[in-house]
């Protein structure tokens, strides 16, 4: 098993259950707890905002000694968590199919920096009926991110083209995604909690520049 091989040439990178690592381990779909504030971006999407608390906590299991070591590893660098979104992604129905509700067309986040890494977690069973994100790897192949829950994707978008798979009617996508971009330290920006309220924020080089992180322990 060499995922920084698998990486590197695809761009993207599945951890599954079978993975030794504590995060596939772990659940994360208490997320969906109707407990937790939810709002509709637009009429195609709900956002889910994490309390304070349970935000803490997840990004306390996610980013455990054993999980930042297995990144370093894998890609030569620390990281600063930077964004941290919950989504609950609906059917579009087929006349409204050319509008971006939810970044379903094919884009590049570009403006992000250079080494960028974004973490998926499913929050439920995410088929090809479920809207899973459709990704073109680095060998112009297609590829299709579905998973269960324990599963992780980890993916280099500002390198690889992609777009939110639409769901089938009575279908959702439900995940969990985390921006984490170069530092020379394992940080949590300290904006985390406020940042689920407004959109993932683009050139994080200078968006990130006058924010201040907590060091993650």
């Amino acid at each position: 098993f060499k995922p920084k091989l698998k990486l590197d040439k695809d761009g993207f990178l599945k951890i599954t259950s079978k993975s030794k690592l504590n995060i596939t381990k772990t659940r994360f779909d208490f997320v969906l707890n109707d407990n937790e504030m939810s709002f509709y971006s637009n009429k195609y999407q709900k956002k889910i905002i994490v309390s304070q608390k349970n935000l803490d906590l997840i990004i306390k299991l996610i980013f455990d000694g054993q999980f930042r070591n297995f990144l370093t590893l894998q890609t030569g660098f620390k990281y600063s968590v930077d964004f941290f979104g919950a989504y609950q992604n609906l059917h579009i129905p087929k006349k409204y199919i050319d509008k971006p509700w939810y970044a379903n067309h094919y884009h590049l986040d570009k403006p992000n920096s250079k080494n960028m890494l974004k973490l998926f977690i499913p929050l439920s069973k995410i088929s090809m009926n479920d809207g899973p994100l459709e990704l073109i790897d680095f060998n112009q192949t297609k590829q299709y991110l579905v998973g269960d829950l324990g599963d992780v994707f980890l993916c280099k978008l500002n390198l690889c083209p992609h777009k939110a798979g639409v769901p089938k009617v009575g279908n959702k996508t439900n995940l969990v995604m985390v921006q984490l971009n170069p530092s020379t330290k394992w940080h949590v920006n300290e904006n985390l909690y406020q940042r689920q309220f407004k959109k993932e924020p683009k050139f994080t080089s200078l968006t990130n520049k006058f924010v201040r992180r907590v060091r993650l322990n």
